[in-house]
């Protein structure tokens, strides 16, 4: 009977610990996940001053903000309500890009730069005025 009691113990200890190590995994997750929106928010506003001081490519820089933003910030289109930069953005997107941009043929290229091109240049001050709000918003 000792023997119960003494396993039972033994048994309550081992389930502890267990349930103290996966508490503190979990911490440490949800700790890297803080993190990593962070740095996020650091690289959207890093990437907002580039767009908005004509440092970097347009559409590119587009792209990337897009990318840490539903990466990182899921419910930003709820949040934002950037309409234009989510529209040019799928657009942008819905474009090859990287590796897949370099198989297609020049010509083809070439009316994608254009496309994007445009794109940018007819909502050009609503894209300034979202990255703006998108930029307080990164501030706050």
């Amino acid at each position: 009977m000792l023997w119960l009691i003494g396993l039972a113990g033994l048994v309550i200890i081992g389930l502890g610990w267990y349930a103290w190590k996966l508490t503190r995994e979990v911490k440490a997750l949800e700790n890297k996940r803080i993190k990593a929106r962070k740095d996020a928010l650091v690289g959207v506003q890093i990437l907002v001053n580039s767009y908005l001081d004509d440092q970097v490519d347009r559409s590119e820089c587009l792209l990337r903000i897009r990318v840490l933003l539903d990466a990182h910030h899921p419910d930003w289109k709820t949040e934002l309500k950037l309409d234009r930069f989510d529209e040019v953005s799928d657009a942008i997107l819905a474009m090859p890009f990287g590796e897949a941009r370099q198989q297609i043929d020049v010509s083809t290229r070439r009316e994608h730069d254009a496309a994007r091109r445009q794109l940018l240049q007819i909502h050009e001050a609503e894209l300034d005025a979202e990255l703006q709000r998108l930029k307080q918003w990164v501030d706050q």
